[in-house]
């Protein structure tokens, strides 16, 4: 019998396909049921709109950031993934550009986190669904473990353990699916 190596690349459109499913679900389920929302007008919707917009282009650079790093097959599977801080003037523009997000990474990481949650609390609680609270669980689930790569813990399986769990691309892909069906129910 053959020792194959399992490519996490694989299960990513398997897994995507079935987050997208079991959510279609949820979503039809919870849009049948759905009671109708106050809708808010003013200054309070345009400063969260503004905010979400934000966010939306955040998640957007550090999703963007992953998937450059796998397009230009930069080291093994999860190297791709795990921020680099080095920087080398003599790479073509696409990796300078990939170096920039890797340099950045951490800061616009933790700013879409604040970003996000800002958004979600100016539209009110009232306008929250399992999908969006999902979103915001992932988000901080994903701020956690991205704590512990840049704070210099003592316990270093703590930080092995953090740099797997922070760098899931199931995870991006569960908060795009999750905030999409969440703004479809509002």
């Amino acid at each position: 019998m053959q020792n194959r190596q399992i490519n996490p690349k694989q299960g990513l459109i398997p897994f995507s396909i079935l987050v997208v499913g079991i959510s279609s679900l949820l979503f039809l389920y919870l849009y049948l049921g759905k009671e109708p929302t106050v809708e808010i007008h003013g200054f309070r919707k345009e400063v969260a709109e503004i905010f979400g917009m934000a966010g939306f282009c955040a998640l957007a650079l550090i999703y963007g950031r992953s998937i450059l790093k796998l397009i230009l097959n930069e080291g093994t599977f999860l190297q791709r993934i795990i921020p680099d801080d080095h920087y080398d003037r003599s790479l073509s523009a696409s990796r300078k550009l990939l170096a920039f997000l890797n340099r950045t990474h951490k800061h616009v990481g933790a700013t879409a986190i604040v970003i996000m949650a800002t958004h979600a609390l100016l539209m009110g609680p009232a306008r929250w669904n399992p999908f969006l609270i999902s979103v915001l669980c992932l988000l901080a689930w994903q701020g956690i473990f991205g704590i512990f790569l840049v704070v210099r813990f003592p316990i270093n399986t703590l930080k092995k353990h953090g740099r797997m769990a922070h760098a899931q691309l199931y995870t991006g892909v569960m908060i795009g699916v999750f905030a999409a069906f969440g703004h479809l129910l509002v």
